[in-house]
């Protein structure tokens, strides 16, 4: 009995992997003292928003050319007094694959927080050519479960061809699993069910 009241547990406390898909927006909440996150990863065309929760007016600025004067095209700069949004789309135009800072200073100038950004090259769009960023490795062309997704976007490179899957760069919550598994789970789940029930059954006619 406390065998079987086990595998049932087992069942159905195993959880299942799920999906769904991220808006292209990244939300950083900028608080009084912490950011987070401090450390995103996107896709080309994705929105990076800076939500400030503070009681203080700061600014937003990322040097695209790393030359130090922040008013150059592509740089970004933006205010961002208690409870306002900075936001910036870094569009395929303007933005390729690379490590892109984000400074935030407080009203006296003072460093308050730096975000790192990794964005990623859109290799969906049929009109580049671009590939990863140099320094990291997401894969090459090739679709190893034949989902149409390639591997250098497929962050589920191992369901099966129709499971829905989530590209790098959207709001990651884990793969769909497989149904073929998850049908499984409920068989045996319904099966050890059953066996309790027989059991039971049995026990109360002998004491009958």
């Amino acid at each position: 009995m406390r065998l079987a009241l086990v595998l049932i547990f087992l069942v159905v406390a195993t959880p299942m992997a799920v999906s769904a898909h991220g808006a292209d927006k990244m939300s950083v909440i900028v608080r009084g003292t912490r950011m987070d996150p401090d450390t995103v990863q996107m896709v080309q065309n994705d929105t990076v928003e800076f939500n400030s929760v503070n009681q203080s007016n700061r600014t937003v600025r990322m040097d695209f050319n790393n030359d130090g004067d922040y008013s150059d095209e592509h740089d970004f700069t933006c205010n961002l007094p208690s409870g306002a949004i900075c936001a910036l789309e870094m569009n395929i135009t303007n933005y390729t694959g690379a490590l892109y800072v984000f400074e935030i200073l407080e009203e006296d100038g003072n460093l308050a927080f730096t975000l790192n950004l990794t964005l990623i090259n859109d290799t969906h769009d049929p009109n580049t050519n671009m590939t990863s960023p140099g320094g990291y490795s997401f894969g090459d062309n090739t679709d190893i479960d034949s989902d149409g997704i390639p591997d250098n976007v497929d962050m589920c490179v191992n369901t099966e061809p129709g499971v829905e899957v989530l590209p790098i760069g959207d709001t990651f919550q884990g793969c769909d699993a497989d149904p073929s598994e998850s049908s499984l789970q409920m068989y045996l789940a319904i099966i050890f069910i059953g066996l309790i029930g027989a059991w039971l059954f049995v026990r109360l006619q002998k004491r009958g």
